[in-house]
């Protein structure tokens, strides 16, 4: 049973930054679509400022054929359009990650199904888990800012001590 739950929380492939995942080989893998969080993956929580280096980045996935869907937890709705709509992307706010219908719906939109589709972000249960329950392709990075809530710091440390057991795979319970 623990084994189970560990491999619903266990990311694909695990990376430091966005910008160190080979698209390519996820082409290769038939990964067409990628559902993208924004929060500490593609700009730190609190900037709203997009960089060059990010709007050429996009425009780079955009140009080796993915489709990409912007999906967010956050409530900031005009935040989240503001990121989406200079980037010239799709999104969702307040996305209930790691709940599957917000996951399914960003398929649709991209017209794949899940296999076709990589996730990629920040927080192992919400990201990472949302992803697996559909059978994605997931991917964690590093969050790009240090978390200054309680509730995110402690999350934070529940996601290493899980990250431990994976590694480990015992549970220790």
């Amino acid at each position: 049973m623990f084994d189970q739950i560990l491999e619903k929380l266990k990311p694909k492939e695990q990376l430091e930054s966005i910008y160190q995942i080979d698209f390519k080989a996820l082409k290769h893998q038939g990964i067409k679509g990628l559902v993208l969080d924004i929060d500490d993956t593609l700009l730190p929580r609190q900037m709203l400022e997009i960089s060059h280096v990010l709007l050429s980045f996009i425009e780079k996935l955009k140009d080796i054929g993915f489709s990409i869907f912007l999906m967010s937890n956050n409530m900031n709705q005009p935040r989240v359009a503001y990121i989406g709509k200079t980037l010239n992307l799709p999104f969702s706010t307040f996305s209930m990650k790691p709940l599957p219908f917000s996951f399914n719906s960003a398929c649709k939109k991209m017209g794949l199904s899940p296999k076709e589709v990589a996730v990629v972000g920040d927080q192992l249960f919400m990201d990472i888990l949302g992803g697996n329950l559909l059978g994605m392709h997931t991917i964690l990075v590093s969050p790009m800012s240090p978390e200054t809530l309680f509730l995110r710091q402690w999350m934070r440390n529940a996601e290493k001590w899980v990250l431990e057991k994976i590694e480990s795979n015992k549970l220790g319970f």
